[in-house]
């Protein structure tokens, strides 16, 4: 071979860095290793530059020396599973953690699960703000070999702002998304059977599954309830060539009817699936959940949810105290009917979400600007109508069922029902998060059940009235007093517009607020002066037509690219939710109290004003010892949404409370009392005496 003369070699030293340069990826986004020949850590992100409104992709990448293993999420009998504290981010909000399947580790009569030789964990952040963002980790983590050995580590990483292009480190990350688990189907598995066998103290859990690609090599379980993991293995016998296996093992009573997580391992094969609660078996569970649910709705008459539409009731009732006794158990039955009707049509609603592969929770609908408009036209038509601007009925082809059309007060009764129910779904009372949770974790006629008690609950005063329709005589006759008292109802239902018209612009944002204002504003004055100057039915009807028309238009005008989620602001002792920081923070002795709260609940004012956002309350939680985290869910939010999951709630109010006493984490009533949550922050601070401890010496 000819040597390359000096001057070529040179001038192709000075070329190489320009091939290089469309040869390669840009540089990578990625923090140095932090640790030692033992375990190291670094951070890497998919793009090297944070884009405005975008999802950013990262990934924690451990790697382990020979002869040493990492933890999975849920350790098992020894080890430290990672904790993390993202709070000296800035302009980035971890969404989520994924976790690569683990493989099982038997050591003696310790079963732990463990990552060896090394692990990305796939991370995904959302934008918060623009410009430059900054990620700042406190990690504290273990590696174990014949000893278990901690580690602590600070990892930090600016992303300038700009075009999210692909950073050399973005095949990485989609490789160890590529590790976590999915739906059986996506690994070639069939959940063909499962079920739960044996009394509560001796309960064995019991799984069919089919593979349909190939024959099973080495199947495994690990199963994660809400107070621990499962650790015993599984007890596997394989049929059809390997294709079908059944998978045994036995449950801790305190597992034994809850939701349970399932991550299936075949090789490099996984599948998670989450079991729903059973609640028992047999039919006296079942009627006990329909009886939870019953109660439920009727309580949920009490709550303030429902306050705003209490005017309406009343004056149905005060209206009903005059008429024939046949017309009065029609109004009431009306009613009655609305509600149910609406229960159901949300519990079908629910049912389609569920099945799209979307998200559920009781409420979710009060953060589509969608339903809160037309929930504020609604009220507003509603107090025109007390106001004579307006005659409100059902479309004729409603209205000819039950021979309701003609009669104005069945229909107006209908839609009082109907309404009331949608007023009350913002909030979960008490009884009513225990039906709900069972019911979306289960399947359709599980679902349309509950509802349907729920909505037999909440009609109960309704139809206890239609029974006894006498029971009306004993309020106030009617007379020319009951103009002004329909009056002042229209005037609380025109209070109630202004409050969805405030949650609308939290949502929304306040331009398009403004908007809808406006129109309404229009709308009611349209309707008012028509009505007064008696203007031809045809030109009030287009005239009205038209503003309907534009209020649309407003709230389905797409969002202003410039519109960021709610942020979650630090309020006096509040900090910004960080559900990743609680182990740690546990791990440090520290009590740490997190309200889940939204504009539109109404339930969770009052208990801000009875509990929270009492003296002696921020005194407690401003101590060097507690720390209290406030989760704002007026807008959509799949972090909280997991958060709130992991107590069996799908609805808020939710308050949580965790310490080293109660390191899982406790969930509170709906209602709050300061006594309530003053016993709560007593448990948290003792010790738990189940704690699990593991040897960190060197």
């Amino acid at each position: 071979m000819v040597p390359i003369a000096p001057v070529r070699r040179s001038l192709l030293a000075c070329l190489a860095p320009l091939f290089l340069l469309g040869a390669f990826p840009a540089q990578a986004a990625s923090t140095a290793w932090i640790g030692d020949d033992r375990a190291a850590v670094r951070l890497v992100t998919a793009t090297d530059a944070a884009d405005n409104g975008s999802p950013v992709e990262a990934g924690l990448e451990f790697r382990f020396g020979e002869g040493w293993h990492g933890a999975w999420r849920s350790p098992g009998d020894a080890g430290l599973a990672p904790t993390f504290d993202w709070s000296g981010s800035d302009g980035l909000v971890l969404e989520s953690i994924a976790w690569p399947a683990p493989r099982r580790l038997t050591v003696g009569d310790l079963q732990t699960f463990v990552y060896e030789s090394g692990v990305v964990l796939p991370l995904r952040f959302t934008r918060r703000g623009d410009g430059a963002a900054h990620l700042r980790l406190r990690l504290v983590h273990a590696v174990c070999g014949e000893v278990c050995v901690p580690y602590r580590a600070t990892l930090e990483l600016a992303l300038p702002a700009g075009p999210d292009r692909p950073s050399a480190e973005a095949g990485l990350i989609d490789a160890a998304r590529a590790r976590v688990p999915g739906p059986p189907e996506a690994a070639g598995f069939a959940l063909v059977g499962q079920a739960r066998e044996g009394p509560p103290n001796d309960r064995r859990l019991v799984l069919r599954v089919t593979s349909e690609r190939r024959a099973f090599v080495a199947p495994d379980l690990f199963v994660e309830g809400l107070t621990g993991v499962v650790t015993a293995p599984p007890e596997i016998a394989l049929a059809d060539g390997g294709r079908a296996a059944r998978l045994a093992l036995s449950l801790p009573p305190d597992a034994a009817d809850s939701a349970l997580r399932i991550t299936l391992v075949d090789g490099l094969r996984s599948a998670e699936v989450t079991l729903p609660a059973t609640a028992g078996t047999g039919w006296g569970a079942w009627l006990a959940i329909l009886a939870t649910a019953l109660l439920g709705g009727l309580v949920l008459n009490a709550m303030p949810c429902v306050l705003p539409v209490l005017s309406l009731k009343a004056f149905a009732l005060t209206r009903a105290a005059g008429a024939q006794r046949g017309s009065v158990r029609a109004e009431l039955l009306a009613t009655a009917a609305g509600i149910l009707a609406s229960f159901l049509a949300i519990a079908l609603a629910l049912i389609a979400v569920k099945a799209s592969g979307a998200s559920v929770g009781w409420g979710i609908q009060f953060q589509a600007p969608w339903f809160l408009a037309g929930m504020a036209l609604l009220t507003a038509l509603f107090a025109a109508s007390l106001f004579s601007w307006v005659t409100l009925g059902l479309p004729r082809p409603l209205a000819a069922l039950g021979s309701l059309r003609g009669s104005g007060h069945l229909s107006e009764a209908f839609l009082t029902g109907a309404f009331a129910t949608l007023l009350a779904t913002p909030c979960s009372a008490p009884f009513v998060g225990s039906a709900v949770g069972f019911a979306l974790t289960r399947g359709r006629f599980e679902i349309l059940t509950v509802f349907a008690a729920l909505g037999l609950g909440m009609a109960l005063p309704f139809v206890l009235l239609a029974l006894r329709p006498g029971w009306t005589r004993l309020l106030p006759r009617p007379g020319p007093w009951m103009i002004r008292l329909r009056s002042g109802f229209g005037l609380l239902l025109l209070g109630t517009t202004v409050w969805l018209l405030m949650v609308f612009a939290e949502v929304a944002g306040i331009p398009r607020a403004m908007g809808l204002a406006g129109i309404l504003a229009l709308l009611l004055g349209w309707l008012a002066l028509s009505r007064r100057q008696r203007v031809p039915d045809r030109r009030r009807s287009l005239v009205t037509a038209a503003l309907v028309l534009a209020l649309v238009s407003v709230t389905v005008w797409p969002r202003s690219s410039g519109m960021t989620p709610v942020a979650q602001v630090e309020d006096g002792p509040w900090r910004a939710f960080a559900p990743e920081a609680i182990p740690a923070l546990v791990a440090e002795g520290k009590v740490v109290v997190v309200d889940v709260t939204a504009s539109w609940c109404l339930t969770c004012r009052i208990n801000d004003v009875t509990t929270l956002d009492r003296a002696e309350t921020l005194a407690r939680l401003s101590a060097p010892d507690a720390v209290a985290m406030r989760a704002d869910w007026t807008q959509a939010d799949p972090a909280i949404l997991a958060f709130l999951r992991r107590f069996g709630r799908f609805g808020i109010p939710l308050v949580a409370v965790y310490g080293p006493g109660l390191p899982r984490g406790e969930a509170l009533p709906e209602l709050l009392a300061p006594a309530t949550l003053r016993a709560a922050i007593e448990r948290a601070e003792r010790e738990s005496p189940d704690k699990i401890t593991t040897d960190f010496s060197p």
